[in-house]
C-alpha cells in the first residue's frame, strides 16, 4: 500500500510541476506532536513573488513511513498570504503534506514533506 502512495505522490509532483497557476505554495510553520493537544501548522502562498489571498486551502497529511492514515486540515486564511490550521497529529517523525490550494483563477498543489517534534 505504502508503494503506491509513493507512485501517487511522485506522479502528482509531476503533474504539479506542469500547472499553470504559478503558485508557490511553502511551510512557515510545522507543527509538533504533543499527546492529545492539536498544533498549528501554516503554509504560504505567492504568485510571482506576490502574497495571494482568498484562496481555498487544505492539507492531507500523512505519515511518510508508518501508515496512521490520512487526516485533513482546512487552512484558513490570515490575509497575508498565509492560511493556519491546527491539526491533532498521532506521533512526532516525518510527515507529508499535500496541500492544495484553488480559487477561481487559480489552482495549485504541494506536496511537502516535513519532520515533525515532539514536546
Amino acid at each position: 500500500m505504502k508503494k503506491h502512495g509513493f507512485l501517487l505522490a511522485i506522479i502528482l509532483l509531476l503533474l504539479t510541476g506542469c500547472g499553470s497557476a504559478n503558485l508557490s505554495i511553502q511551510l512557515e510553520q510545522t507543527p509538533i506532536y504533543e499527546h492529545g493537544t492539536p498544533s498549528e501548522m501554516t503554509v504560504s502562498i505567492t504568485k510571482d513573488g506576490e502574497a495571494v489571498n482568498g484562496l481555498t486551502v487544505t492539507a492531507d497529511l500523512e505519515m511518510a513511513k508508518m501508515d496512521h492514515g490520512h487526516l485533513q486540515a482546512n487552512l484558513i486564511e490570515n490575509g497575508d498570504g498565509t492560511y493556519s490550521g491546527e491539526v491533532e497529529l498521532p506521533m512526532g517523525g516525518e510527515w507529508i503534506a499535500d496541500v492544495k490550494a484553488e480559487s477561481a483563477d487559480d489552482k495549485a498543489e504541494e506536496l511537502i514533506t516535513f519532520d515533525v517534534k515532539e514536546r
